[in-house]
């Protein structure tokens, strides 16, 4: 059983190197696959994102209202609700904490160069091994070439692409509001273009895969808050600055599987250079209570036993789907290999 079970994993980890390389061979292919992945899909992926959390409420709502499209229509407004209080709430603190963090730069820059330097002291290393090294040169010469680039940049570029997101963004209610519509007429008409000998079996498949993604996204939402919340708790208790705002930028990344808290914690550890050492190490100690927390304590009692998959196999197929399609492969790596994964076992493993 054991080994079975590590066979599986290795033959996994092989095809998604092999995909990984295929991938890099073939960028006039990768390219405009990308593309559509992010103009043309990425509206539809928030839309199903959001889809799930909603739908819970419509049901109640239709149960007590009877039609389908007012519940849909309160629903959106209950969600519309609330994000307006927590902006209207929290608004001024991030809009403050934001324009603090952004002004902490110089600060952060020179807190690396003393940390490099107390290193350096602290191991009693010549001051010429280091100077080869030029890390103080090298510092600076990089910090140059982002200003360079900053200078030259290409701003009509970035307003083509706030164009393209804000239009992103005015597609996400029409999107989500048909699904949660239409999604029993869209389901049933899908089902109906399968063939009848097929058919049952795909309607249970199909069954299957939502609630797949339904455990998969609301339980991933919940970790997130979760860990979001320890996390701004403790920055709280340790007096960081802009804790909020940290906050936020680990309940984002944690969405990502496996590697999104490591990389929502990096604004804090840098942040907390600026003041110590001990502040940095409270930081790092702060992670690791939420995530014990986090694997042990929420994770098992929130997500279903279809989303087990191996942390090693996670890790694969989330850096697969950056290096693929970028922050949105991050994002939907592991649910799409999950119901790969159900779709093998189901079609495939059943008939054998």
């Amino acid at each position: 059983m054991f080994k079975e079970k590590w066979l599986k994993i290795g033959h996994t980890i092989i095809i998604i190197l092999l995909i990984i390389f295929l991938g890099g061979r073939i960028p006039y292919f990768m390219g405009p696959l990308t593309t559509v992945l992010s103009f043309v899909l990425l509206p539809l992926l928030f839309s199903i994102f959001l889809y799930y959390l909603l739908r819970p409420l419509v049901i109640i709502l239709e149960k007590k209202i009877k039609i389908r499209t007012i519940a849909v229509i309160i629903s959106f407004l209950a969600a519309a609700s609330i994000i307006t209080l927590i902006i209207y709430l929290g608004g001024n603190i991030i809009y403050e904490q934001s324009r603090e963090l952004g002004g902490s730069y110089e600060l952060i820059y020179s807190s690396i160069v003393e940390i490099f330097e107390n290193i350096r002291d602290f191991i009693n290393i010549e001051r010429g091994l280091i100077d080869d090294f030029n890390l103080r040169e090298r510092l600076i010469s990089y910090t140059d070439s982002i200003i360079m680039r900053l200078s030259t940049y290409n701003y009509m570029g970035i307003f083509s692409s706030l164009t393209n997101i804000g239009l992103i963004i005015l597609l996400i209610p029409f999107v989500l509001f048909y699904l949660l519509k239409d999604d029993k007429e869209i389901y049933q008409k899908t089902i109906e273009m399968i063939p009848g000998s097929k058919r049952k079996q795909i309607e249970v498949l199909a069954q299957d895969i939502d609630k797949l993604l339904s455990d998969f996204i609301t339980s991933q939402l919940l970790v997130s808050l979760f860990t979001a919340f320890v996390m701004l708790i403790g920055f709280l208790i340790i007096r960081l600055a802009s804790p909020l705002v940290l906050a936020l930028i680990v309940l984002i990344t944690s969405l990502i599987p496996i590697i999104g808290p490591a990389i929502g914690i990096l604004p804090a550890l840098f942040i907390a250079l600026t003041e110590s050492i001990i502040t940095a190490l409270l930081v790092i100690i702060i992670f690791i209570i939420a995530q014990y927390l986090e694997g042990n304590l929420i994770r098992p009692l929130i997500q279903g036993k279809s989303m087990d998959i191996h942390p090693l196999v996670v890790l694969f197929v989330v850096l697969t789907g950056v290096y693929l399609f970028g922050l949105i492969g991050a994002l939907i790596s592991v649910p799409l290999y999950a119901v790969l994964r159900l779709i093998y076992q189901e079609r495939i493993l059943k008939k054998k």
